[in-house]
């Protein structure tokens, strides 16, 4: 019998493992807020918290413990950034009336005539009353709460001064573009229009039907054309400038 030969039998090969993968590197923990950027974050949520409260509730019946819970903060976090209810609302009506006031400027500025400046003014106006009706009825309380209350009344004033500040710049910069005069001082022109705008409101709010969208901007159309004159260059008599005036209507009538 054929004894087979014992040779060493080889050592199995396994196959050559794949480098092992490098692990992700590490994500870098995010960024913490500084205290003012925490603080910060906390006032704008309030003040967005209050915005929705005193739109829904007003002023009276808006609670600081609603705006705070809204928030998601106790109202420690409340009074740690506003003085109370009061500062809270007098902080929000200034920051939405700088908003109303960048939105009117844009809607007013590089159109080709005065004409079209009103009535865009007054489009950007009559869209607000239609998108955000409590905003507006939120600065009707805002001018009551300010007048009946004399300790208040100035810091109601000085916010609703920012508007005819910007409308007195907006009717300044249109008539040197165009080259006009008034008839009477910028200020006094945009009071008259501020209360225009808050009279239109009120009917619109109250009667929407009664108040045609274009009425605003036809109004001050009309108002301007009677308040602007070309002006007068230097050195030239005045009558020489002035408006042409308009035809006056003959009647049709025997003996008139």
């Amino acid at each position: 019998m054929e004894i087979a030969s014992h040779t060493p039998l080889s050592p199995a090969v396994t196959p050559a493992s794949p480098p092992a993968a490098e692990p992700p590197p590490a994500e870098s923990p995010p960024s913490r807020m500084t205290r003012e950027q925490r603080k910060a974050q906390t006032r704008e949520r309030l003040l967005a918290a209050a915005r929705r409260v005193f739109a829904s509730s007003g002023f009276h019946g808006a609670s600081v413990e609603e705006i705070a819970s809204m928030a998601g903060f106790s109202t420690g976090a409340l009074y740690s950034n506003f003085d109370g209810k009061e500062d809270l609302f007098l902080v929000l009506m200034e920051r939405e009336i700088a908003a109303h006031a960048r939105e009117i400027s844009a809607a007013v500025r590089d159109r080709a005539s005065v004409a079209e400046r009103a009535t865009g003014g007054a489009r950007q106006w009559m869209a607000m009353i239609e998108r955000e009706p409590e905003l507006l009825l939120l600065f009707m309380e805002f001018w009551a709460y300010g007048v009946r209350d004399p300790e208040v009344r100035p810091k109601v004033a000085a916010r609703f001064a920012q508007v005819r500040a910007l409308l007195t710049d907006l009717i300044t910069e249109g008539t040197r573009e165009f080259g006009l005069e008034l008839e009477l001082p910028a200020e006094q022109l945009a009071v008259a229009i501020d209360a225009l705008a808050d009279g239109i409101a009120r009917q619109k709010l109250a009667d929407p039907d009664a108040v045609p969208d274009d009425l605003m901007g036809r109004v001050l159309s009309l108002l301007f054309a009677g308040v602007t004159r070309p002006a007068q260059a230097p050195g030239m008599p005045a009558s020489e400038t002035a408006a042409p005036q308009r035809p006056t209507r003959t009647s049709t009538r025997s003996g008139r």
